[in-house]
C-alpha cells in the first residue's frame, strides 16, 4: 500500500489496538466499543472525527482477519449520493442552536422521539457525514474534564512505559555532548526492562531499546509513551502494528499516566547521577548497567518486595517470539526507491547496488535506519551492497568477470 493509505491503516489500528489485549477482568467488547465511540479522534490530515462503535466493529474484525493491509481505504459503491428531507435537516440545524453542548448522537436519538427520523432511512452514517460538512459537530472543547486515577496491572507484560531522560554532559576530547537515558518499565513489577544512555533522543534509540527488550522478555500486550517524536513516529507505528502491540500515548498536557517511570527517573538522578564521576558514554553505560541491577534487588516501596522478585512471581503474558524467527525483520523500515542509471538505489544519501533491477523502474528496500550495513531488496530479498567505485574499476583487470548482463546495463 502507498504511504497515505499507510497512514490512515496504522490511525485506524492506533484506535482499534486498545480491544486485542482484553482479560477476564476487563469490560466487554460492547462496552469497550462504546466508550470508544464517546472520543475524538484527530485523523492523519488534523480533521477531527467521531467515530461509531459499529464502524469500530468492523475495523476490529477485519484487522483479526487480514492484517494492517484489511484497514486501508474501502471506497463505497454509493460514494456522493445521499438524499437528506428537508424537515429532517431543519430539525438538525434547530436542536444545534437550541442544545450547543448534545453530542450528534442524541440529537439523533431526539429525532427519532419527535418523529422526524425513522432510524433507517436515510442511514446514521449519511447524517454523520452530513453533519461533519455542514458544522452541526459539537465543539470538542465543550467536554467536561476527567479527573486522573490511579491504576497498576496484574501481570508481567500487561502494560510497557517508556520515556526518556535528559542525562549529563559527558566529554569527546574538547569537546562535551549531551545524553539521554531511555528506559522501559514494565507496569506490574516496576522491572527496567531495558535502559541506556544515547547521545540523542531518536527513534533510532527507543527501537534499538524495544528490539532488544522483545527480543529477551517476548512481546508485551501494550506500549505506553508519551506524544514526543520519536514515539509518534511512522517506524514504531509500523512495528507495533506487526507484533500486535497496542501502542497508547498519554493525552496531551496529562502526564500523570507515567507517574511509575518519572518516580524511577527521580530515583537515578538521586541515587546515580548525583554520585557517578563517568566521562564517555561507555562508562556511563557500564556503571549504570550494575547500578540497575541492585536496583532489582532493593525492596521497593510501593511493592513492599523488590522489582526482580515481583517480576519472577507474577504472571508473564508476553508472547514469545519463535525460536527461527528474525527479529531484526520485525523491525525493519520498507522503502520504494528509484532504481538509477547505474543500478543503484539511495537510501540516507548512500549509494547501493540493486543487480538485476530495471533502471527507471522502483524496488522495495528493507532496512534498519540505525544499521545500514545490511540492507535488502526485492521480493527474494537480496542484499544491496554499498556502491565502491574503486572496486567496480576492478573489472577491467579482470575482464572474465564482466558479465554480459552488466553490458547491457552500461549501454
Amino acid at each position: 500500500m502507498d504511504e497515505n493509505k499507510q497512514d490512515r491503516a496504522l490511525w485506524r489500528y492506533g484506535i482499534i489496538s486498545c480491544l486485542l489485549h482484553r482479560n477476564a477482568d476487563d469490560l466487554t467488547l460492547t462496552d469497550m466499543l462504546h466508550d470508544l465511540g464517546q472520543r475524538i479522534y484527530i485523523r492523519p490530515d488534523g480533521s477531527q472525527v467521531m467515530l461509531s462503535p459499529e464502524t469500530l466493529r468492523k475495523w476490529f474484525y477485519r484487522y483479526r482477519c487480514g492484517g494492517l493491509n484489511a484497514l486501508e481505504d474501502q471506497v463505497r459503491c454509493d460514494k456522493g449520493v445521499h438524499a437528506i428531507p428537508d424537515e429532517l435537516l431543519e430539525g438538525l440545524f434547530d436542536l444545534r442552536r437550541k442544545h450547543p453542548r448534545w453530542t450528534l448522537s442524541t440529537m439523533l436519538e431526539e429525532l427519532i422521539n419527535t418523529a422526524l427520523w425513522n432510524g433507517c432511512n436515510p442511514s446514521r452514517s449519511t447524517l454523520y457525514r452530513f453533519a461533519k460538512q455542514r458544522g452541526l459537530m459539537r465543539d470538542p472543547h465543550l467536554k467536561n474534564t476527567q479527573a486522573s486515577r490511579s491504576f497498576a496491572f496484574d501481570s508481567f507484560g500487561q502494560l510497557w512505559v517508556a520515556d526518556f531522560l535528559h542525562g549529563p554532559k559527558l566529554r569527546n576530547g574538547r569537546n562535551r555532548y549531551k545524553t539521554y537515558l531511555h528506559a522501559i518499565v514494565d507496569d506490574c513489577s516496576r522491572y527496567i526492562i531495558s535502559a541506556r544512555f544515547y547521545r540523542s533522543e531518536s527513534t533510532e534509540a527507543l527501537m534499538n531499546e524495544l528490539m532488544l527488550s522483545v527480543g529477551r522478555f517476548g512481546i508485551p500486550q501494550r506500549f505506553y509513551t508519551d506524544n514526543g517524536a520519536c514515539y509518534a513516529s511512522r517506524h514504531l507505528k509500523i512495528v507495533c502494528a506487526r507484533l500486535g502491540i497496542s501502542l497508547v500515548h498519554t493525552p496531551p498536557y496529562r502526564p500523570q499516566g507515567r507517574g511509575k517511570v518519572e518516580r524511577f527517573f527521580r530515583t537515578v538522578r538521586d541515587s546515580f547521577l548525583s554520585s557517578d564521576q563517568s566521562r564517555t558514554l561507555d562508562e556511563i553505560n557500564l556503571s549504570f548497567q550494575q547500578w540497575l541491577k541492585g536496583y532489582h534487588e532493593r525492596i521497593h516501596s510501593s511493592l513492599q518486595c523488590s522489582p526482580l522478585e515481583k517480576r519472577l512471581t507474577s504472571k508473564n503474558v508476553c508472547r514469545e517470539l519463535p525460536e527461527v524467527a528474525d527479529t531484526e525483520a520485525l523491525f525493519r523500515m520498507e522503502r520504494r526507491c528509484r532504481v538509477y542509471n547505474n543500478s543503484t538505489i539511495r537510501l540516507f544519501r548512500k549509494d547501493f547496488e540493486v543487480t538485476g533491477c530495471l533502471p527507471g523502474s522502483r524496488v522495495t528496500a528493507y532496512y534498519l535506519p540505525w544499521d545500514l550495513s545490511r540492507v535488502y531488496y526485492g521480493e527474494n530479498m537480496e542484499i544491496a551492497r554499498p556502491l565502491d567505485i574503486s572496486s567496480n574499476a576492478g573489472r577491467f583487470s579482470h575482464p572474465g568477470t564482466y558479465t554480459a548482463r552488466e553490458a547491457r546495463h552500461e549501454r
